[in-house]
């Protein structure tokens, strides 16, 4: 967490969107996306070492495994859907607690998260978030893009 910027403001307007009026598309540098998204992946990593605390630690492959699955979703959630982390901070960070519960029960009595542990809440987290997706959706159909928002982030199309 940014100190400077407890709101987390300051991904927000790292992205400066504009849109495409004949296509409708996001209009944002690439540079600016990757900036946006490390900032939000850094948010995330807060939230689960506060979930987890001092129960156990995390091991260093299952820190690269989370960095590089959930950047990479992040930033095509980004790349199809604009910068929403001003509107999304919230859900999203309490998704990471939810990741990090998750691990924490995977690892059991192992003392540390390890890659499988991350990857089995990784799955968790990505079953849920269609879940919620597809809930949401239907109680709410007229809404434009509302759905992607907590799934777009966690769950991108990929299966990885």
């Amino acid at each position: 967490m940014n100190l400077d910027d407890p709101k987390g403001q300051l991904a927000a307007t790292l992205v400066h969107s504009s849109t495409d009026a004949a296509s409708g598309a996001h209009l944002e540098s690439t540079t600016d996306l990757e900036h946006a998204v490390d900032f939000v992946v850094d948010e995330c990593f807060f939230a689960m070492g506060q979930a987890i605390g001092m129960r156990m630690t995390v091991d260093y492959d299952a820190v690269v495994f989370m960095r590089e699955h959930y950047r990479a979703k992040f930033l095509s959630a980004m790349q199809a859907f604009g910068n929403r982390w001003a509107q999304d901070r919230q859900n999203v960070t309490s998704v990471a607690w939810m990741f990090a519960e998750r691990a924490v029960r995977y690892a059991g009595d192992r003392g540390s998260i390890d890659v499988e542990s991350a990857r089995q809440a990784a799955a968790d987290v990505q079953r849920y978030c269609k879940l919620h997706a597809r809930r949401a959706g239907k109680l709410n159909p007229d809404s434009e893009g509302g759905q992607s928002r907590i799934a777009g982030y966690w769950c991108g199309d990929d299966e990885g």
